[in-house]
């Protein structure tokens, strides 16, 4: 098919260039989103930054963008029948390509796929069809994608929190089992650690706590409107000895670290979960070892510790479902919508190295549709 796609590449630590890319003709299996949106997270600052390398991530040039949401523009006969989708359904993408032939596919764990496929971290966009990456107005759509049709009455800006709402939805309700009338602690504000609020409250938890530092007053704030039960500031007082008090002596049930970059929030997990309870790992430190962590107080008590990644499809289409109901009520999250051709500035907000006045809590980047 004729026309060209702009992108936003980043060809080094803190390089983007807008580039153009011929737009692939379409096989049976294959389709074309039209991009609506790309919601952007920490790992998109960390990716920017150059904080990567080492990782399975260090990849340029590259296409970032791995909250995906778009329509579809064209899409190939076969690959129409097979997923029920037709030219203009709303859609999104989720970032992992499963292969479907490794072990981790076998046995359904398909966010682990050992083939290294994807949207935003994993493909070059030197490498055909090029467009593998939500930063841009188009994306390509592999035969094996695994792709979630949405309502069209969603606002742009509320399903761009798709991406942050499931991962929440899986490591403070899917992973850990939260259950009725449990006490689940939530290391950090961010808009992850903002959505697990959401996510055990509809996993039905009896106490949600959530700590920040004096720089999270706002987000902490937007926790309690949530439906957190208490929010506690880690530079002022001891979490440890707060969720004992708000517990009465009990402790947590589940205690999910969303933290970025802090270690500390681990250690003290390990004093403030209960006997046989669980401690949900979700916050990347840059490789940072853990100092001071006594494994031995994990054994006596028994804590289960689970180190979680991503989203999959059960949590993917959960999250939509909170959309649908409850989407409303998450609008202040969404802080700042800005278009993609202020990419730069969008992740430089995000890793609050500037400010343009309010805080950023969840930011998207919107897509013109005469680009």
């Amino acid at each position: 098919m004729a026309g060209k796609a702009q992108a936003a590449v980043l060809t080094g630590p803190r390089q983007i260039e807008f580039q153009e890319f011929v737009l692939p003709e379409i096989g049976p299996e294959e389709g074309l989103i039209r991009m609506e949106a790309a919601g952007l997270c920490g790992t998109d600052y960390e990716q920017y930054a150059g904080h990567l390398t080492g990782t399975p991530w260090d990849i340029t040039p590259i296409i970032p963008g791995h909250e995906i949401q778009g329509r579809v523009e064209r899409i190939g006969a076969e690959a129409s029948r097979r997923r029920g989708l037709k030219e203009g359904d709303r859609v999104v993408v989720e970032a992992i390509i499963p292969c479907g032939q490794c072990f981790q596919c076998a046995i359904g764990a398909t966010t682990l796929c050992e083939s290294g496929l994807g949207y935003g971290l994993y493909v070059r966009s030197n490498s055909a069809p090029h467009l593998w990456g939500g930063y841009a107005t188009h994306l390509y759509l592999h035969p094996r994608a695994l792709v979630h049709k949405v309502p069209d009455n969603i606002p742009t800006d509320i399903l761009s929190l798709f991406n942050p709402l499931s991962n929440a939805v899986r490591w403070a309700y899917e992973l850990p089992q939260t259950g009725i009338g449990d006490v689940i602690v939530i290391a950090g504000p961010g808009q992850r650690g903002l959505l697990s609020v959401v996510a055990a409250r509809e996993a039905g938890a009896g106490t949600v706590i959530i700590t920040g530092t004096k720089q999270d007053k706002h987000r902490l704030a937007l926790a309690k409107e949530l439906g957190a039960d208490a929010t506690i500031e880690v530079d002022s007082e001891d979490p440890v000895r707060r969720v004992l008090e708000i517990t009465g002596g009990r402790k947590a049930d589940v205690v999910l670290d969303v933290s970025a970059g802090a270690t500390a929030p681990i250690i003290q997990a390990v004093d403030m979960v209960r006997r046989g309870g669980k401690i949900v790992l979700a916050g990347l430190k840059s490789f940072k070892p853990v100092g001071n962590l006594i494994t031995d107080k994990i054994v006596i008590n028994e804590i289960q510790m689970l180190g979680v990644l991503s989203a999959g499809w059960v949590s993917i289409e959960k999250a939509i479902d909170i959309l649908k109901r409850r989407g409303h009520e998450l609008q202040a999250l969404c802080s700042h919508t800005l278009p993609l051709e202020e990419a730069d500035k969008a992740v430089r907000l995000l890793g609050r190295e500037i400010s343009d006045g309010p805080e950023v809590v969840h930011l998207a980047l919107t897509v013109d549709k005469s680009i």
